[in-house]
Parts: C-alpha cells; sequence; structure tokens
C-alpha cells in the first residue's frame, strides 16, 4: 500500500523533472531584431542602458568618427554599443556572441545557413567587397540594411551581427 508521503514524494520528483527538463528552453538566447537585443533597444540612451545593467561604461570609439563612444554589452551578450555625441541613443550595436536572430542564425552559424534564413538578402562572399576580407549579408539589402551579418573568410561561418550596419573605422 502507497502512503500519502510516498505519492506526495513522487508527484514532486515527476514535478522536478519536468522542471529541470524545459529548464534549457526557459533560457533561450537573447533575439537580434532591426530594434535591438534582449532589453537594449536602439535609441535608448546610454544613461538609461547602463542603469539597467545592459552596456558597461562608455569609452571613445573609432578615432576616424569624432564624438563615437562605444560601451560593451553585458552578459549573456558579447558585442559593442555604439553612440554618437550630439546624437539621441542608442545609434548601432555588433554582437559577438549570446544572441541569435529569430531566424535561429547566430554566431557560429555557416554562411550557408544564414542565406537560407534570408534568401532574398544581399550577399558579398568573404574577400568580394574590397578592402574587407570579411563577407557580408546585407538584409535586406546594402543600401538600406536592417541587419548584417559578417561572415569570417576562413571558416565562412558568421563572426558578427551589425544592427543595423557594421561599424567600420579602418
Amino acid at each position: 500500500m502507497v502512503t500519502a508521503l510516498e505519492r506526495f514524494v513522487a508527484v514532486w520528483a515527476i514535478c522536478a523533472s519536468l522542471t529541470l527538463s524545459s529548464a534549457g528552453t526557459a533560457f533561450a538566447s537573447p533575439l537580434i531584431t532591426p530594434h535591438g537585443v534582449g532589453g537594449l533597444r536602439l535609441g535608448e540612451t546610454s544613461k538609461a542602458l547602463r542603469a539597467r545593467g545592459l552596456i558597461g561604461r562608455l569609452r571613445k570609439g573609432c578615432e576616424l568618427d569624432p564624438g563615437q563612444r562605444v560601451a560593451p554589452l553585458s552578459a549573456p551578450l558579447r558585442g559593442w554599443a555604439i553612440f554618437q555625441t550630439g546624437q539621441e541613443g542608442l545609434r548601432a550595436f555588433t554582437v559577438e556572441g549570446g544572441a541569435e536572430t529569430a531566424r535561429h542564425v547566430g554566431i557560429g552559424s555557416s554562411a550557408g545557413k544564414a542565406r537560407r534564413a534570408y534568401p532574398d538578402a544581399l550577399y558579398e562572399a568573404p574577400g568580394a567587397a574590397k578592402p574587407f576580407a570579411e563577407g557580408f549579408l546585407w538584409v535586406p539589402n546594402l543600401s538600406k540594411p536592417k541587419l548584417t551579418l559578417i561572415i569570417e573568410p576562413g571558416t565562412r561561418q558568421v563572426k558578427a551581427i551589425a544592427v543595423p550596419s557594421p561599424n567600420f573605422c579602418e
């Protein structure tokens, strides 16, 4: 005969195992969209983003772009938030890890997977966009990108995802 305590323990064990088995889906990667990633949104001030712990301290950005400031993205993200003095809010960001697009393309995805996920995007193979060795997948196109996947030349894998476009410095 099963006692009430044994029944309780059995039910508790089943509930605990279901909770643990679904934990992987509860902590999915943040999604990169044309508007932001995780809690970070284009247009937000560095002060607001820093207060919420989404970025680190601002520092000087590209020396060829006076007034540019950058801040590292906070974990679980890796990458940079880009601000411009005289412009209000976040103007661009680059993710180098910790997130993926809604079409499940992330850092380390193959260029082929990225191209299949965004079949209408403009693809420039590594080395085709001189003077850059990297390749680019401009979503939806080069003239008005909403997001840009940067392809590593040797591995032909996504090495970064920039919104709306990469921050070229040199």
